[in-house]
């Protein structure tokens, strides 16, 4: 079985699965995110877990990468990823898919020095890199369609509802 034909099966399956049952497609993913010394942060979901740090100049030791870098790798392969599932799916030959972020950023908001500056990201550019010897409508079709149904692009579009809670536990250790 070729790689495409692997996702293409595999698409297929998950789509039909939750064609007939939506309720399987409904789900809440959960990861905690604990700091127990300096800015050093383990990320656990189910059964993976990642170390995610600040440089030095930021307070941290650069142990992992920054909640930023992981940010943008998650979103850069969201895209890479997509178009090649749907590159299966529409069975359009593609070999590579790179897909290159630039964010523009301002220490100035999140260091809270310029209100008037945002912390987060001024702005995005994607530059989508496609080796195939498809048409060109082939390849701007899986790319649209991809772009279309992209989770992590559509957060970034349309950002959504976020609430939170506080709890406090009291400090137990004795000195």
């Amino acid at each position: 079985m070729t790689e495409t034909q692997h996702i293409r099966d595999a698409l297929e399956r998950a789509e039909k699965a939750v064609t007939l049952r939506p309720q399987r497609g409904q789900r809440i993913f959960r990861n905690t995110a604990q700091v127990r010394r300096g800015t050093r942060c383990e990320v656990i979901e189910q059964d993976e877990q990642m170390v995610i740090d600040v440089p030095q100049a930021l307070g941290g030791t650069g142990e992992g990468p920054s909640p930023s870098m992981v940010l943008r790798a998650a979103f850069t392969s969201c895209i890479a990823i997509g178009i090649r599932q749907w590159a299966a799916r529409l069975d359009v030959p593609i070999d590579t898919v790179d897909v290159t972020l630039e964010t523009d950023v301002d220490a100035r908001g999140q260091l809270g020095v310029a209100d008037e500056i945002t912390p987060g990201f001024l702005g995005l550019r994607l530059q989508i890199d496609i080796g195939s010897d498809a048409p060109l409508a082939a390849i701007d079709k899986i790319v649209a369609t991809s772009l279309c149904y992209s989770p992590l692009l559509e957060v970034f579009e349309n950002p959504q509802t976020v609430s939170h809670q506080i709890h406090v536990t009291p400090n137990t250790t004795t000195n």
